[in-house]
């Protein structure tokens, strides 16, 4: 891996100084950036750097992982109970979609969503699944009409292999795991 030039204001995000005093803040840059150390936290396409070697999960920048908001258009399917029903989507970085389903005659009249789940994109068809029982049915579908822009959740995250002291490939919006590599082992550079 090639070297990389540090600006005096790329360093100066990395080392931050906080406070009144302007003495350095002991944390670890990674905790300063994402304070909270949840997902919810949005690096906004910041670079990283690994002092060890290990692995490290990441949401790279620039990708758009909606939750649902509304559906249309359904194909009320049969044998259908009134019931919260899991869905699966044909686009693979959709997941956690449940609804809740209203029904005449076991076909579905009407959706509530229940999870909004992840992923999501407007104009995907989903299929409602209700499972579990015998005669569940997997034939009712509907459109996503609108989304929301929400956080990605950990299952769509991407896993690096680092060696010590390298730089992350490519720029990240969320860290989803820290597992053999900890917060004081890595430093965000925006």
């Amino acid at each position: 891996m090639g070297k990389f030039g540090i600006s005096d204001s790329i360093a100066g995000k990395a080392m931050r100084a906080v406070g009144k005093t302007g003495t350095p803040d002991a944390r670890p840059a990674w905790v300063f950036e994402n304070q909270s150390g949840d997902l919810g936290t949005y690096l906004s396409g910041s670079v990283v750097w690994c002092g060890v070697a290990g692995s490290l999960n990441v949401i790279p920048s620039g990708i758009s992982l909606s939750s649902v908001k509304t559906l249309g258009d359904i194909s009320g399917g049969t044998n259908y109970t009134n019931t919260t029903a899991a869905t699966t989507c044909s686009n693979n970085m959709a997941q956690g979609l449940t609804v809740d389903v209203t029904q005449t005659g076991g076909v579905i009249t009407g959706l509530v969503v229940n999870n909004a789940g992840s992923g999501y994109n407007a104009g995907d068809i989903v299929t409602i699944v209700e499972a579990g029982r015998p005669g569940g049915s997997t034939d009712a579908t509907a459109v996503i009409k609108e989304v929301n822009q929400g956080v990605p959740i950990a299952a769509q995250s991407i896993e690096f292999k680092v060696q010590a002291g390298s730089v992350l490939p490519i720029a990240i919006d969320y860290i989803t795991n820290l597992t053999t590599i900890t917060e004081a082992d890595i430093v965000i550079c925006k």
